[in-house]
C-alpha cells in the first residue's frame, strides 16, 4: 500500500513540474516593431518619446523586450551621420531642436544606449540605393536590411506588434 502511495505522489509531482518547464521554453518577451518612414520631425520626436517611455517602463519592471525600428524612405535621414553626395540634405533639427533642444541625432543615440541589446535599428538598403547613401554614412548603431518594408512584415510574422506614428 505504501508503494502505491509513493508512486501516486511521484506522478502528481511530475504533473506539477512538467508545465513549469514548458513555460520556460516559450518566448514571453514583448516584441515591438516601429516603422519610421516619414520626414516630419514632430512625428519623429513623438516616436522617440513613445519609445523612450516604453523602454523605461520595461527596464523598470524588468520585463524582457525586443524593440526594432525599421527606417526607410525619408526617415533614413534621421540615422545618418554624413549627407555628402546623397539625396538627403542635412536638416537643422538633426542636431538642434525638439523637446530637449539636442535634436534627433542625440535622441536616437540616447535611446540606443537606454535600450542596449534590446533595441535594434534597421536601415532600408533600397532607400540607401535610391538616395545614394553608403553604409559608412549611417550612424554606427544602424544595421542594414535589404528592404525595410519586408523587414517590418517579417517581424510582424514573428509576433512583433506593429507601431507607426501618425
Amino acid at each position: 500500500m505504501k508503494f502505491k502511495n509513493i508512486i501516486t505522489l511521484l506522478a502528481l509531482l511530475m504533473l506539477m513540474i512538467i508545465p513549469s518547464f514548458a513555460s520556460e521554453d516559450e518566448d514571453e518577451s514583448v516584441k515591438i516593431v516601429y516603422q519610421c518612414d516619414f520626414a516630419d520631425v514632430k512625428r519623429v520626436h513623438l516616436m522617440l518619446n513613445t519609445l523612450n517611455n516604453a523602454i523605461k517602463y520595461y527596464n523598470k519592471h524588468m520585463i524582457d523586450y525586443e524593440i526594432d525600428i525599421v527606417v526607410l524612405g525619408p526617415g533614413l535621414q534621421y540615422i545618418m551621420k554624413d549627407f555628402k553626395d546623397t539625396g538627403f540634405m542635412k536638416k537643422p533639427y538633426i542636431e538642434h531642436g525638439g523637446p530637449t533642444g539636442a535634436g534627433t541625432a542625440s535622441r536616437f543615440k540616447g535611446l540606443v544606449q537606454l535600450g542596449g541589446d534590446n533595441l535594434k535599428i534597421f536601415a532600408c538598403h533600397n532607400t540607401m540605393d535610391k538616395k545614394h547613401v553608403k553604409e559608412n554614412q549611417l550612424q554606427d548603431y544602424a544595421e542594414v536590411t535589404p528592404a525595410g518594408i519586408i523587414k517590418a512584415v517579417d517581424l510582424q510574422r514573428e509576433g512583433y506588434a506593429y507601431i507607426k506614428i501618425k
